[in-house]
This record gives C-alpha cells, sequence and structure tokens, in this order.
C-alpha cells in the first residue's frame, strides 16, 4: 500500500509539522509484481522532500532501502522529488513529489516536469488547487483545469475519490488541495483520514504495480435480476393476497390510491420471495470507473456532473485500449480463442446506440433528453377538424365491468421477459397473483374505466431512443422512441384493445389487414395479385402505393376517439 500523508511532524521534526509524506514500505509478494504497503513508522529515513522553507509541500520516506534510487531534489516550482523503487528488472515503480506554492502559477510546462521515465508512476502533490474531480468541496478553479487537461494528454489518471484532504486551522472548512496521480498502475482504496498533527489529512491507498486489469475484479454494483426459476410462487401468492388485500383497505379512494396499494403490495412480495441473482459483471470496469460513477450519481451540480461524465467515458476508453492492447499482444495462429475474437470483430451483428452527438460534440443525459423531446413535440400535429373530446363518467348502469375471465386472458397473453416500467413491476409477477390479489386488479381497472380517471403515475414512462439500423447516429432523427410503461397500465390496454376490436371488427373494409386478427401482408399481395390477373385483354391496371412518413407520431388522438365513437364503441372505453 502506498499512502501520501500530509503533516506528520514526528517523522521529519518540527518544521515539517505542515508538510506532506509518502511512506513506502516494501512486502514481497507476487514474482515480478510490485506490492507497496504503507506503514506508519517512526524509524523510516526521509529520501526526498519537496517543501518551502516556509513548509507545506511533500516528502517521500522509504522504510527499506533495497532496490530504491534517490533522485535529485528541484528547488524550483513545483519543488519535486523523485524516488524509484525496482521490483525486478523489468517492474518499477516512480515516485514523484512535489509542491506547489499558494500563488505559483500551474501551467502545462510546470507540470511537464513532474513526468520521468516510461513505466508506472505515482505522483503526490500539494497543487493548492481545486477542481470537481477531486475536490467537490469548492469551486474549480483555472489551475484545477489546467491539471485535468495535462492528465488527459498525459494519460495520468486522478485517484481521489472526493474526500476532502485538508481542514482549515481556525475554521474547519474542508477542503482537497492535494492530489494523487498514477500511470501505468492501477489504485484502490484511497482513503482520508485526520492527522493529529497536521491540517492536513492521512491519505492511503493501495498501487498495483506489474499486474494486469485482470487482477482487480471488477466492482461496479450491477443491477441483479430477479430468477424467476427459483421463485416461491406459492408464498408470493399467498403473500400478495394478505398484502394488497391490507393495503386496499388502508387506502382513500381513487385509481392514484388503488395502484399505489397494487403495486407497493406486489414490489414487498416479490421482495421476500423471489431471489436476485448477481448480475454479470460488465467488462473494462475498474475500481477507479467505480469511484467515478458513485461521484456522477451523487453530484448535484449539472456542469460538474457533466465534468464527471467526460473524465469518466476518458478513462473507460483507457482501460478498453489498455485491454486491447493485452490481447493483441497474446493472438496466435494456432490458437483457437484467437480465431473466435476474429471471428467475433467481423460478425455481422445490429448497431448499439451511441451517445447522442449534435455538431460534432456528445451530449449529456440531460442535454439528450431535451433534444430528443423537442424534436418529438415538434413532430406531433394535431388535425385541424379534430373535436376537443370531453367524456363525462359513465353511469352505473351501462357500465359494464371488466370480469374475471377477461383479465385471466389477458394475463396469459402478456410477454416474459419483458422490461418493466418506472414501476418495476413485471408481467412474471402479474401471472403469478393469487385470486384475491386479482380481484384488487380488478378493482383498480374497473375504477379507472368508471370514472374515466387512470392513475398518474401509468402516464409515466421512460423513453429509450434506439439507433436505427445503418443510420448515422449524429442525426436525431436516426433515432426510434421506445416508451417503458407500467406494465399493470399495458395489461389493461389488452383488456380494453379486446373490447374495441370486438366491436369494430365487423365494421372495418375487408381490404384493411394489418392489426387484424387472423390477416397479413399475405392477405393483401393476394387481393393485388387477383386484380392483375383479372384484368381483360388490352386493360391495364394501375397502383398506387402511399406510405405516410411518420405516421404513427402525427396521428391526432383526438380524431382516433371520434371514429371510435361512431362506430359504437362504449364511452368509458376510450377515455
Amino acid at each position: 500500500m502506498l499512502g501520501s500523508i500530509p503533516g506528520e511532524a514526528n517523522c521529519l521534526g518540527p518544521e515539517a509539522s505542515r508538510g506532506s509524506l509518502i511512506i513506502l514500505s516494501v512486502a514481497g509478494d507476487t514474482p515480478g509484481v510490485g506490492r507497496v504497503r504503507c506503514a506508519k513508522n517512526r524509524r523510516i529515513p526521509a529520501l526526498g522532500q519537496a517543501r518551502t522553507p516556509h513548509g507545506g509541500g511533500v516528502s517521500i520516506l522509504v522504510r527499506d532501502g533495497a532496490g530504491v534510487e534517490v533522485g535529485v531534489l528541484e528547488k524550483e516550482v513545483p519543488e519535486r522529488a523523485t524516488v524509484t523503487r525496482r521490483f525486478s528488472a523489468d517492474v518499477n515503480l516512480i515516485i514523484a513529489s512535489a509542491y506547489f506554492p499558494r500563488k505559483a502559477d500551474v501551467s502545462s510546462e510546470a507540470l511537464d516536469t513532474l513526468l520521468g521515465a516510461n513505466g508506472a508512476m505515482v505522483i503526490g502533490a500539494d497543487v493548492n488547487s481545486h477542481h470537481v474531480l477531486w475536490d467537490p468541496l469548492r469551486p474549480s478553479d483555472d489551475k484545477g483545469e489546467c491539471i485535468v487537461d495535462w492528465c488527459v494528454q498525459n494519460d495520468m489518471k486522478i485517484a481521489n475519490t472526493g474526500l476532502a484532504t485538508r481542514r482549515q486551522p481556525g475554521t474547519a472548512a474542508l477542503s482537497s488541495p492535494d492530489i494523487t496521480l498514477c500511470r501505468d498502475c492501477e489504485i484502490s482504496n484511497w482513503k482520508s483520514a485526520l492527522s493529529p498533527d497536521s491540517d492536513h489529512h492521512w491519505i492511503t491507498f493501495d498501487v498495483f504495480v506489474g499486474t494486469s486489469l485482470d487482477v482487480i475484479a471488477p466492482s461496479k454494483p450491477v443491477r441483479a435480476l430477479y430468477s424467476w426459476n427459483k421463485a416461491r410462487w406459492n408464498e408470493f401468492r399467498k403473500l400478495s393476497d394478505v398484502l394488497i388485500f391490507r393495503g386496499m383497505k388502508r387506502s382513500a379512494k381513487g385509481a392514484d390510491a388503488l395502484n399505489e396499494a397494487v403495486t407497493r403490495g406486489i414490489r414487498m412480495a416479490a421482495k421476500r420471495t423471489i431471489p436476485k441473482g448477481k448480475g454479470v459483471a460488465p467488462p473494462f470496469w475498474t475500481p477507479e470507473l467505480t469511484k467515478l460513477d458513485k461521484m456522477v450519481q451523487e453530484c448535484k451540480n449539472e456542469r460538474k456532473r457533466d465534468a464527471l461524465i467526460r473524465w469518466r467515458r476518458k478513462v473507460l476508453v483507457d482501460t478498453a485500449m489498455g485491454r486491447w492492447k493485452e490481447n493483441v499482444l497474446k493472438l496466435s495462429t494456432t490458437d483457437s480463442a484467437s480465431w473466435n475474437l476474429v471471428k467475433s470483430i467481423y460478425a455481422p451483428r445490429p448497431l448499439t446506440s451511441p451517445v447522442l452527438v449534435v455538431d460534432g460534440h456528445p451530449l449529456t443525459k440531460r442535454q439528450q433528453a431535451q433534444a430528443l423531446a423537442k424534436m418529438y413535440m415538434a413532430r406531433s400535429t394535431k388535425a385541424p377538424h379534430a373535436p376537443e373530446m370531453r367524456i363525462l363518467s359513465t353511469r352505473r348502469s351501462t357500465f359494464r365491468p371488466i370480469t374475471e375471465a377477461e383479465l385471466d386472458v389477458a394475463l396469459r397473453e402478456l410477454s416474459s421477459g419483458t422490461a418493466p416500467g418506472d414501476d418495476e413491476i413485471h408481467c412474471e409477477e402479474l401471472k403469478e397473483l393469487g385470486r384475491v390479489a386479482k380481484k384488487c386488479v380488478l378493482r383498480l381497472f374497473n375504477c379507472g374505466l368508471r370514472t374515466g380517471l387512470l392513475p398518474a403515475k401509468w402516464k409515466h414512462g421512460i423513453i429509450v431512443p434506439l439507433l436505427k439500423p445503418n443510420k448515422p447516429a449524429s442525426n436525431m432523427a436516426s433515432f426510434r422512441p421506445v416508451t417503458l410503461t407500467s406494465t399493470l397500465c399495458k395489461l389493461m390496454e389488452r383488456i380494453v384493445a379486446r373490447r374495441v376490436r370486438d366491436c369494430v371488427e365487423d365494421k372495418l373494409q375487408p381490404q384493411q389487414a394489418g392489426f387484424r386478427p387472423a390477416r397479413s401482408t399475405v392477405d393483401t399481395l393476394m387481393q393485388v395479385t387477383s386484380a392483375v390477373r383479372r384484368r381483360r385483354d388490352g386493360e391495364k391496371t394501375a397502383a398506387v402505393f402511399i406510405d405516410y412518413a411518420r405516421a404513427f407520431e402525427s396521428v391526432d388522438h383526438n380524431c382516433i376517439v371520434k371514429a371510435l365513437m361512431s362506430f359504437g364503441v362504449e364511452k368509458h372505453l376510450v377515455t
């Protein structure tokens, strides 16, 4: 473990009370792999120190002097000291420390002086600057922006996790002026703790040198999915009956309250009776990406979040390229795995959905959502003759409630394995509901049909833009929106659609084949073929094919309601 430990006065004497230390102790582990451990030992000799007569800076201490080379102390700004630890003939670790005084300028030229020879390197520095990537407690400044740009250009990774590294004397204000950088090595378990001797904190972390990323287990928290084959369905039915009935008994009247009781009961029953799997860890994920992912999720400032996302994307690309280079070096004409890799690269496969790009710049998630929403709203049209439909509540004497038989048919038609909506209710759970729970669901559906008011949460959906095959990602029109809505809502839609279909089926033209049971495009082709063959000698046959652009997006809903009511569909079915 390597530790950058600010302000250990007992090691260097009283004059170093405001300094920073890097303590290095070596333990033999895997041959050819260097692993460094941190230890607090008052007998460790100081090999180099970057500091000014007024204090500050970083010091390097090594407990075991075997295989250690000490560089020349440079007193120009930034003051810097270097120590090289040689683990073997091929595995080295360069430890550089630096100090930028508060009033000193931070530039790319000054930062370049910290770069040593190629290979694994760790830099611990008191930079007296701030950026959201290592100091979310203070606003970013120009010095911090310069350091981030320099890190990107030189493939340096920032190991800080956002914890404070300094407590202001007097005011106890927290900040992070100390930064830990690494190159060609992996840092994990970066921690910061209060020091009893200084206003700077102790900083400790693990460094992996001379090992590939395969040694470090992926630590990204994967989303665990339900293991439906291991579900205890008998317990689920009994528990869902009790929880849903109890929730409905206690809830207020109205579709929203009934929907909340049903969804809450299903979720609670599933949590107790359906286990979750471990999930599959994503490739190329490292502890640094886990840290960045957590920082992105917790960051509330949109500007800072965008900066974190850009940095996370850069780190992911670098990690993937490093893994790819390792795989390329292992390729062999006699290795079957190498040929499988080549086949997988050249195998035809559909395009994935990349990051939405506009004017050559990738958009953030919020910008993507706003741009797509604006485009889809502009496409939506309204017919000038469409009436403003105001459908009142249906009288109980004319209302035909949904029956349990209709619900069972709709449940059997639900597709398993589909993504749930925002309420996290799955089709598999609805299919296994008990008899009491089904009656509660029927009560919810009939309440919505009778009053014309559906739960407000059913109108919320998760829109996922999918890139159309062979379309450019730079054009927003290349994306097809797919909306994940409530599974309960889709279940009720199936029941209503069946009733509407039964009412209008005999009123539709026989030539229409789309969206009708027991019909397909083959029927239309047969009709066209028959018309061509029936022509007499000398007669010509003309055909007109019309393709409406964005037909589903431009259909006015009020016109659909008007047409359905003209077919005699009941009012409560078109609310």
